[in-house]
């Protein structure tokens, strides 16, 4: 049996942020390329990874400037194998007070 691991998932997240972001400075004209480049790199990895899984990955990149943002997730699926990841930058393990940005990007996995 097959189950989708956020542990397994997690660092390709934060390591296809880090690629794009890393000491950028936010500008409103080069968000629509870095979230497509983000998207386009975890997507790759988790085909490398060659599970049994439909993935689907979404990414937002927000300048940082004390407004709050509110996502929700809703999902009906087989708790057992599919799962989703969160993956916030900068992190909480990582607080960069200089950082301009934030980005979270989602991963849904869900066995077929």
């Amino acid at each position: 049996q097959v189950t989708f691991t956020p542990e397994t998932v997690e660092p390709l997240c934060y390591k296809a942020i880090e690629a794009v972001l890393k000491d950028k400075m936010y500008n409103p004209i080069h968000v629509t390329p870095w979230v497509d480049e983000i998207c386009s790199r975890v997507t790759k990895d988790l085909i490398d990874m060659n599970k049994p899984f439909k993935y689907l990955v979404s990414c937002m990149v927000m300048q940082k400037n004390g407004a709050g943002v509110h996502m929700g997730h809703s999902c009906f699926w087989d708790r057992t194998n599919d799962n989703v990841v969160v993956a916030r930058w900068p992190s909480e393990r990582r607080k960069d007070p200089n950082a301009r940005m934030v980005c979270i990007v989602t991963v849904f996995g869900i066995a077929f």
